[in-house]
């Protein structure tokens, strides 16, 4: 019984963040190295990672790992697979089988985005609620849910960026490294939302 309520809650968050999802996940194919940075984001259902990035039009695109219909979907159904567009590997990455959860596998991103242009992140976590029967109670077990501040920075031409979520409780934060230097991480200097200019 508890697993049949714990199918459904998961398929029921699944749809859930499908509706987070408005101008989701495109395959660029593309990078240029002198107008471009690459950036990686991680998500999984339950933890999406969002994304916002100003296009060279002044409008902005939305991306949305781990919350689409279909990464949230692929994701419960433990098929998720990873898209590259060429960032070295990170210790995150080597270890991402450590965040696969019961109905939720982690998957990551890659993204080819324009230099020198604002991109607004934000993470979130979606507790399940968890009803089952015992002989003699109805129990309802509710896990926290949280999402991050909105934070923002410029990517510079050529470098490479990596999106880590981090979730505690009902506490949930965002944080960004270059990656460019392969095995030096640096922590990028995260600001308030900015808008496209």
């Amino acid at each position: 019984m508890q697993s049949y309520w714990q199918l459904a809650a998961g398929l029921g968050v699944a749809l859930a963040l499908s509706a987070c999802a408005s101008n989701t996940y495109a395959v660029l194919t593309t990078y240029d190295a002198q107008s471009q940075a690459r950036i990686r984001l991680f998500g999984q259902n339950q933890k999406p990672t969002i994304m916002d990035v100003c296009q060279p039009s002044g409008k902005t695109q939305r991306i949305n790992v781990g919350g689409s219909m279909g990464d949230a979907f692929s994701s419960f159904t433990r098929t998720a697979s990873n898209h590259s567009l060429g960032i070295a590997p990170s210790e995150t990455t080597r270890q991402l089988a450590r965040q696969d959860g019961i109905l939720s596998k982690a998957l990551y991103r890659e993204f080819a985005i324009p230099a020198g242009k604002p991109v607004n992140l934000r993470a979130a976590y979606v507790g399940l609620t968890t009803t089952y029967s015992t002989p003699a109670h109805i129990v309802t077990m509710r896990e926290g849910s949280c999402r991050s501040a909105s934070a923002s920075f410029v990517p510079q031409a050529g470098h490479d960026y990596e999106v880590v979520s981090l979730q505690h409780g009902r506490q949930c934060g965002i944080s960004v490294f270059d990656l460019t230097d392969v095995g030096q991480p640096v922590a990028v200097a995260l600001e308030p939302l900015q808008k496209c200019r």
